[in-house]
């Protein structure tokens, strides 16, 4: 992961533990909560999500990350983090994991999680390739991801190139492909 850089000047950066708060130590990850004169004090007309997001001061982003010598370092968003048999899994692992498989398209990737058999959570991947032929694919990707993270996907779903939802400015949408995924309404290959 990078390394950001420090804080501008008069913005504060702490990391705590998403669910109490207890501050984090070098190198530990948490959520990064900022505070200072640039930052908001809250949302304009929508007390009850100022309420859950700034605390004494701090807005808490919702982001996963750490401090490297005074240097922030985000690891990825708290929404996204899948937990498996009570480990944090990383959908950014996953997905670098699969788009290493030749015929994958690299940047085209998104995994998350979804309720698996007895109600836990599994992994599913979704990934993009040109391939007209992909059928050794979905066993490569699963062997990848289940080298990188300890845990074999629960699917892989292969799409048609370009059809993985995206923002306006091309950033993927996890949560968008998840609700495909579940609705049935991804282009498969």
């Amino acid at each position: 992961l990078a390394r950001l850089g420090y804080p501008l000047r008069g913005l504060e950066v702490r990391v705590c533990d998403p669910a109490t708060g207890t501050p984090r130590g070098e190198r530990e990850v948490g959520e990064l909560s900022v505070r200072g004169a640039s930052v908001t004090p809250g949302y304009f007309r929508r007390e009850d999500v100022t309420a859950a997001t700034v605390l004494d001061g701090w807005l808490h982003t919702g982001d996963l990350g750490y401090l490297a010598a005074g240097e922030i370092v985000v690891c990825g968003r708290i929404k996204d983090v899948i937990i498996i048999g009570g480990r944090n899994v990383y959908p950014e692992e996953i997905e670098r994991a699969a788009a290493s498989v030749e015929g994958v398209r690299a940047g085209n990737v998104i995994a998350f999680g979804t309720e698996g058999r007895r109600g836990k959570e599994g992994i599913v991947v979704v990934a993009e390739t040109k391939l007209d032929d992909a059928g050794g694919l979905h066993d490569e990707v699963i062997d990848r991801v289940c080298d990188a993270v300890g845990v074999p996907p629960l699917e892989v779903v292969l799409v048609l190139a370009g059809s993985l939802p995206k923002t306006s400015s091309g950033k993927l949408q996890r949560s968008r492909c998840r609700t495909q995924y579940l609705d049935d309404a991804l282009a498969p290959a």
